[in-house]
């Protein structure tokens, strides 16, 4: 089992929205907030709506919900609820996922300090969801320093899909026309 259900059609950003402040972290302090955004264009009131939920992973708050506008939600829609729940319902599986986060973000600094480390980031990441590297990468280079390394993935059934890492967080979606970086990759 895998995490992919997180990511088919979606979009999650890991970060702790306090990046480029160039504090040093304290991962364990819930003053801290570290989550996951997950971004996805999913049917409310039978429309598709863009719904956005953070997830702490270093406190206990909430879990919060919103539309595009901002505004809170109530409750996560029945079939997005399930599909978060089946994505983390092996326990174990979840563990992982989650050490991996803490540990890439313990030394986030470092992770663009070369194309070597940012894909091996990315590497370790992509086997929580499945996902296997297609050798295509893009690179953003600013007076030869690292800033951005993308890299396009494919499931089993020859889905494609990026992971993105740059100086503020980590990006992993599917490329399926919904996801922002979909445009960004040139393909033939």
């Amino acid at each position: 089992m895998s995490l992919k259900g997180l990511i088919e059609n979606q979009t999650i950003i890991i970060d702790d929205h306090k990046r480029g402040s160039r504090e040093i972290k304290n991962w364990d302090s819930e003053s801290n907030d570290v989550h996951i955004d997950k971004t996805t264009n999913f049917p409310v009131d039978g429309k598709r709506q863009k719904i956005r939920i953070r997830v702490p992973i270093n406190s206990s708050r909430p879990i919060k919900i919103e539309n595009q506008k901002k505004d809170n939600l109530k409750q996560i829609p029945k079939q997005l609820e399930r599909e978060i729940k089946k994505a983390f319902e092996n326990t174990g599986k979840r563990r992982e996922f989650i050490l991996e986060i803490i540990d890439i973000l313990k030394d986030f600094e470092t992770s663009l300090n070369n194309e070597d480390r940012a894909k091996q980031i990315l590497e370790n990441l992509s086997n929580h969801f499945g996902l296997k590297w297609t050798g295509e990468k893009i690179t953003t280079y600013v007076e030869e320093v690292l800033m951005a390394y993308t890299e396009v993935f494919e499931d089993k059934r020859g889905g494609n899909f990026f992971m993105k890492i740059d100086r503020e967080k980590i990006e992993i979606g599917e490329n399926s026309g919904y996801a922002k970086q979909f445009g960004k990759i040139n393909r033939k």
